[in-house]
């Protein structure tokens, strides 16, 4: 028999080795005669056998045993390993698990600029797939030595050796150059139609993950194509997409957001915690509504693995919640809260501000437990809050304190002066309108208990007094109030500034009661922004609407809230009729 017939029928026993004990054999058998391809037969083989439980007998220490004959052989061969097995080796290492320390990674990698002008288009992929697996970080020199070979057979790619690219640079933090990048949409382009799910969202989770803004036909294209297999979509691929789509600030349209939507309900219960609170912070993040079905499957699947999410998780949850306005259940705000008592010590100040900013702006009620660990929590890592930390936690304790309809909540001195003692301390040119305007507020409803310093309360209540005086359209809600006030032939002046400065009141009506007394009505037109709604379709103002409604109360005026969901509800007549009961109602003489 001839050598080269002798090599096949080795390659061919390692190939059809039904299990790695068997191939384990064979290796120890004739390791002393392998070339570098039956090393990377043997290493490639190895790695799928063990992958599939039904495959697997060896122990680690008899794999590793193996391993080491390999790697000790393959070294033997120097500068004499062909890109095809240096490509399919360092793919079979990281499927092994090995770490992209590992000294033969090291040594497998110093082969790559000798043969990479020998790659193929799966070549490329599979190296820098298995580059980011293990964590290896290559020289810019290789990086930069790929990316030229891709660019010479980019027309050779197929999807998966796109995406797997795309993928494997963001993971590693590699930023290719705007030359590549267009290349790869370029063929991205001409293929797309015979992209996979996971294909097409690890795609745009790539180009998400490496702040690349494609353009809109790759967008679009890519939307097209999702529509086109959406039903096949698993929860991580659909978690993924839209995390993308929110990350890179774009607008998918209403019918794919649609179909994503019908995709994750029938799926819903697969649904892991990472995916669950990426899918809602995406919605959020977008703008966008999800009907109140989509927001209920994920809230009934959420109290099944709530004990599996990590603080991040929660805290992105409940930020998403109350960024949409949704007003989750009684019940599922309480299992939140109760897996937060058991994490807390890991919340990093971000998820402390945007957990006690959610339950603020939902007028959430936490316990008297939950509440003295975020304190405590807040105290333990107050150093390294951010600015915008720490005004929405100090707005967040301020609304905590006053928006409770129930028992009021108390919050320990020393967590607001040290959280002001932060604010002092920060560079104010780091803080945005936004964050004056929160500091300004909590100071307004704190008095004493928070009191800046007059450089920092002169700026916070110039960005209040700014918001106040912006002049805004009139939105058709308070047009259609107005006019129906004017039929009626009531008297009112609109945007009117409150005698503290803290409100500008959409109309203040200056009625008279039956005794000829002087009758202030303050009349705002809430829009959705004001409102949480639930996904029984009830709703509920939140918390900064709260606290206005009390503040006008305490200036000695009555509140009539006009809100945009019961006003779309009535006709012409039935308005008129609406007005005339609630003025009378409040004693005033229409």
């Amino acid at each position: 028999m001839s050598a080269a017939s002798a090599a096949r029928i080795l390659t061919s026993r390692m190939a059809n080795a039904h299990n790695d004990g068997v191939l384990a054999d064979i290796v120890k058998q004739h390791v002393g005669e392998f070339d570098e391809i039956h090393v990377s037969a043997a290493v490639s083989n190895l790695a799928k056998l063990t992958a599939r439980r039904g495959t697997r007998t060896l122990r680690k220490n008899q794999r590793d045993s193996v391993l080491l004959l390999l790697e000790e052989r393959l070294r033997g061969f120097r500068r004499n390993i062909r890109a095809r097995s240096v490509a399919n080796l360092l793919w079979s290492y990281a499927k092994l698990g090995y770490d992209g320390n590992h000294s033969i990674v090291h040594y497998l990698s110093d082969q790559v600029p000798r043969v990479v002008d020998d790659f193929e288009p799966q070549h490329l992929a599979n190296t820098v797939w298995a580059w980011a697996t293990m964590g290896h970080q290559p020289s810019a020199q290789m990086l930069a030595a790929l990316e030229r070979r891709m660019l010479a057979c980019v027309d050779d790619f197929e999807p998966q050796t796109l995406a797997n690219t795309a993928w494997a640079w963001a993971t590693m933090g590699h930023q290719p150059s705007p030359q590549v990048l267009a290349a790869l949409e370029r063929r991205m382009l001409a293929c797309v139609d015979v992209f996979k799910p996971q294909e097409l969202a690890n795609t745009v989770w790539a180009w998400a993950t490496m702040r690349h803004q494609p353009p809109s036909n790759a967008l679009a294209a890519l939307e097209r194509r999702m529509l086109a297999c959406v039903d096949v979509f698993n929860p991580q691929e659909l978690a993924n997409t839209v995390w993308a789509w929110a990350t890179m600030r774009h607008q998918p349209s209403a019918h794919a957001l649609a179909a994503l939507e019908r995709r994750m309900i029938a799926c819903v219960d697969d649904f892991e915690p990472q995916h669950l609170a990426n899918t809602v912070w995406s919605w959020a993040t977008m703008g966008h509504q999800p009907s109140a079905r989509a927001l209920a499957a994920l809230e009934s699947r959420m109290l099944v693995c709530v004990d599996d999410f990590i603080p991040q998780h929660l805290a992105n949850i409940v930020w998403s919640w109350a960024t949409m306005r949704h007003q989750p259940s009684a019940r599922a705000l309480a299992a939140l809260e109760n897996h937060m008592l058991a994490c807390v010590d890991d919340f990093i100040p971000q998820d402390v501000a945007n957990t006690v900013w959610s339950w603020a702006t939902m007028r959430h009620q936490p316990s008297a437990r939950a509440l003295a660990a975020f304190e405590r929590r807040m105290l333990a890592c107050v150093d390294d809050f951010d600015p915008q930390a720490l005004a929405n936690t100090v707005w967040a304790v301020a609304m905590l304190m006053n928006n409770i309809e129930g028992d009021k909540i108390t919050i320990d001195q020393d967590v607001l002066d040290q959280l002001l003692h932060q604010l002092e301390a920060t560079e104010f040119s780091t803080l945005d309108v936004k964050d004056y305007r929160q500091i300004f507020q909590a100071h307004h409803l704190l008095i004493d208990r928070f009191k800046p310093s007059m450089a920092l309360l002169d700026q916070a209540r110039e960005a209040w007094a700014k918001s106040l005086n912006s002049s805004s359209p009139q939105s058709s809600l308070e047009k259609e109030v107005a006019a129906c006030l004017d039929r009626l032939g009531i008297v009112y002046d609109a945007e009117v500034l409150t005698e503290d400065g803290m409100h500008c009141i959409d109309m203040l009506v200056r009625g008279r009661t039956d005794d000829g007394d002087k009758k202030l009505l303050a009349i705002e037109c809430d829009g959705p922004t004001h409102f949480l709604r639930a996904s029984d379709g009830t709703y509920r103002i939140d918390g900064s609407t709260y606290a206005r409604n009390c503040d006008l109360r305490n200036l000695g005026l009555d509140v009539l809230c006009i809100a945009v969901h019961d006003w779309i509800r009535l006709r012409k007549d039935e308005r008129d009729a609406y007005f005339i009961r609630e003025l009378q109602g409040r004693g005033i003489v229409v």
